[in-house]
């Protein structure tokens, strides 16, 4: 299978099995979309399992930057606003922002490109979400979840161990060593990088 075929193995199971994709976003649900994807790779041999697998660990490995951990604190910090300054609280959980990654995921290739390209694709107008629920644990297991309908797979490793095998190039999302490019910005250091996109994000935020 050709690195495009595999990509496609991904994306088009992420989309179809996304029962609200043209609908407004007060009509998806996180935990639906899951359990359909589950439902759908189920039917997938234990081969397209592994390339889907694969393909996730390298997807999430794509949004470990600086500014994808910086859309993190944006959507998800505590905030204080002292004037006209929006302070944002410092840190980022490092299980959160595998979880948050995971929602990134789920919104499909299109808003993959875009936001990889510029956070500020999230304001485009193309996209409309709810921020108040930004973690997508439940992806990290949907490959292992869907090999177990039909296979005994009770240690649910089946798969991720397969991929590091087969394919140990791949960095799983648990064993990220490396720093990135630089330190995400904090505090009102965050509105000055992106004034419009804190905009936009605390009036959403205060709704």
């Amino acid at each position: 299978m050709s690195p495009q075929e595999e990509e496609n193995l991904f994306w088009n199971a992420i989309e179809k099995s996304n029962r609200s994709q043209s609908s407004h976003w007060s009509d998806y649900d996180i935990e639906e979309h899951l359990e359909s994807l589950i439902k759908l790779l189920s039917h997938h041999t234990k081969e397209e399992l592994i390339i889907f697998e694969k393909v996730f660990q390298e997807k999430m490995y794509e949004l470990y930057t600086t500014e994808i951990a910086e859309l993190s604190i944006i959507l998800e910090n505590g905030y204080t606003v002292e004037g006209e300054k929006i302070i944002f609280g410092n840190g980022l959980s490092t299980d959160g922002f595998i979880y948050f990654r995971c929602w990134l995921l789920l919104k499909g290739k299109q808003f993959f490109d875009d936001i990889t390209k510029d956070i500020n694709a999230f304001i485009n107008g193309k996209y409309s979400f709810d921020i108040g629920d930004t973690w997508a644990e439940g992806l990290l297991y949907v490959s292992e979840e869907a090999y177990a309908v039909y296979n005994d797979n009770e240690e649910k490793i089946e798969i991720q161990d397969a991929v590091a095998k087969l394919f140990p190039e791949v960095i799983h999302y648990d064993l990220v060593d490396e720093e990135m490019k630089r330190e995400p910005m904090e505090g009102e250091d965050l509105q000055n990088m992106y004034p419009e996109l804190i905009n936009v994000i605390t009036d959403l935020r205060n709704e």
